[in-house]
């Protein structure tokens, strides 16, 4: 099996550390690497070669600005936005579209972890 590796970027502190400790117990995941500011990613994305980065999203379902680019300059990488609630959940792909989910189960974010870059958008 393939092990997706993940970068975490997202806040509450408390959440991060959450989705660390249940990333880590996972088979087929590993966390690769940890920032408090997405503005860090693209450096730290450019040391690891991850497969999803996850990040905090507006409430609006927005992505922050930093993640954008950071799809554009690594197209290998898929985006996984969570609301601070984990209420809803924004996943990008340079290579699809962007797909907005509510009601995402702690069963589905690690399937669609392990998927890795062959996400399809499709549930």
């Amino acid at each position: 099996m393939q092990t997706s590796r993940v970068i975490l970027a997202n806040e509450p502190r408390l959440l991060r550390g959450l989705l660390r400790h249940v990333i880590a117990g996972a088979p087929g995941l590993q966390v690769v690497g940890e920032v408090v500011d997405p503005e860090d990613l693209s450096s730290l994305a450019g040391q690891i070669e991850a497969q999803w980065v996850i990040v905090s999203i507006w409430p609006e379902g927005l992505l922050p600005s930093a993640v954008q680019s950071l799809l554009v300059k690594y197209s290998s990488l898929c985006v996984l936005g969570m609301a601070a609630d984990g209420s809803r959940a924004k996943i990008a792909c340079e290579s699809s579209t962007e797909d907005l989910r509510d009601g995402l189960s702690l069963d589905d974010l690690l399937a669609i972890l392990k998927r890795g870059v062959d996400y399809s958008g499709n549930s």
